[in-house]
């Protein structure tokens, strides 16, 4: 029996680690990740870019200790949860300058 839970948590596990491959080798082969990163001017996105970063570090932290210990699912770290919504927060303040700069910049032109 502790066989078989070996070989489902493995298969398990390379199943989510090919869905992950194949989708990010589709997003580069067809240069989907032009809207992901940048933002509406076509530059680069820092707010972007460290969102992405902290929320694949988030669900892989998760993900490895739901596999350490797959009887339950673990609750997340309070600390990760913060660090989580201060870059949600960062994103959307970015976000909310880009659209109040655009607006005065409207509003200025006669």
């Amino acid at each position: 029996m502790r066989l078989l839970q070996t070989a489902a948590r493995w298969e398990l596990f390379i199943l989510i680690t090919a869905f992950g491959a194949v989708t990010v080798w589709k997003l580069v082969q067809t240069s989907s990740f032009s809207g992901l990163l940048r933002s509406a001017d076509g530059s680069m996105s820092p707010g972007r870019v460290q969102l992405l970063v902290l929320t694949i570090m988030t669900a892989l932290q998760y993900l490895l200790a739901t596999i350490h210990d797959p009887s339950h699912l673990p609750a997340p770290p309070s600390n990760l949860v913060t660090a989580l919504g201060g870059s949600q927060a960062l994103y959307l303040g970015a976000k909310a300058w880009d659209m109040l700069q655009d607006k005065h910049k409207t509003l200025e032109k006669p």
